[in-house]
């Protein structure tokens, strides 16, 4: 009864993991991302690369178990960063007409945006570099298990990877908006010294509407980055509790084989037990009918009687 149901379920987790693998074959994702900028189309580089690594190839395995995905994803990452750099120090030279609190509050959120993506291109080649570890250390093993939990999390990363890009473009874009508004703000000033005689009551209304126009951005952005967040948070725990259901169905699909295998070592355990039993109650039983042929051959045939 035991290996019946064994055998049931397993048949069952080879349907499940069936699902798993046609999951695994990539298709051409679509062209969301249009690089316009040098670190745009530095990002889109590693964003190919990671797709290339997500097929999970023979020659991405082969490569997988040396160093050179990692040290092709480092010089990735670090053009990316140095085109991102460059691109934010040269708008930082745009936002010098710009009020000092506003700059301030956009290169903050620039750079905590920047290191959002840093860090996810960054535990991409931890993730990667931690499954060379573990592909080294179960050599002549089967790494099915392995790899489909290596291909789970880098569809997470590449998601938050996607998500966090994003992020820092909307904020280089808000970044560059701000460098304009400076710049123009400017202009303006100018303006002002070389025309007194412009209307003052319409100076005036601008100078009055100027900083509430700033409290309302900040405000505005403060609660749009607080709905980002909890839309971020719950796209998380959306991921992991995924994640936990792909490694519970794997530690099941492990002790569904466990079982099999100590069902299998229980019934040829029984048929030692028993088949010396059976083969000695064999050859009892031929010794026996033997001696009793024997037995019957040495009596002699009584002789028929004469009748007198």
């Amino acid at each position: 009864m035991k290996v019946l149901f064994a055998a049931l379920l397993v048949t069952l987790l080879a349907g499940c993991q069936a699902d798993v693998a046609e999951e695994m074959k990539l298709t051409q994702e679509p062209a969301e991302w249009q690089p316009s900028q040098p670190w745009e189309q530095a990002l889109g580089r590693f964003r190919d690369y990671l797709r290339w690594v997500q097929t999970l190839s023979n020659k991405v395995q082969d490569d997988l178990l040396s160093t050179q995905v990692t040290e092709e994803l480092t010089a990735l990452i670090e053009e990316t960063m140095k085109e991102v750099k460059a691109y934010r120090k040269e708008l930082e030279e745009q936002l010098g007409p710009l009020a000092q609190e506003t700059q301030e509050r956009l290169t903050k959120e620039l750079q905590a945006a920047q290191a959002r993506l840093q860090s996810d291109m960054e535990d991409v080649r931890t993730r990667l570099a931690q499954y060379r570890s573990e592909a080294r250390t179960m050599l002549g093993q089967s790494t099915d298990d392995l790899r489909g939990r290596l291909f789970a999390h880098l569809r997470k990363l590449r998601k938050r990877l996607l998500r966090d890009a994003e992020d820092l473009q909307k904020r280089l874009a808000l970044y560059q908006a701000g460098a304009r508004e400076g710049a123009e703000r400017g202009v303006g000033t100018i303006r002002e010294r070389l025309l007194p005689l412009m209307d003052q009551g319409r100076l005036r209304a601008i100078t009055i509407g100027q900083p509430l126009r700033e409290r309302a951005e900040a405000w505005g952005q403060q609660l749009r980055g607080r709905l980002e967040s909890l839309g971020t948070r719950a796209r998380d725990r959306l991921d992991d509790m995924r994640d936990q259901m792909e490694e519970l169905k794997a530690k099941v699909e492990e002790q569904a084989i466990q079982i099999r295998l100590e069902a299998e070592a229980f019934q040829a355990r029984l048929k030692n037990w028993f088949q010396p039993l059976v083969e000695n109650m064999q050859s009892q039983w031929v010794g026996l009918v033997e001696k009793m042929q024997s037995t019957l051959d040495t009596i002699p045939t009584p002789e028929p009687s004469e009748n007198h």
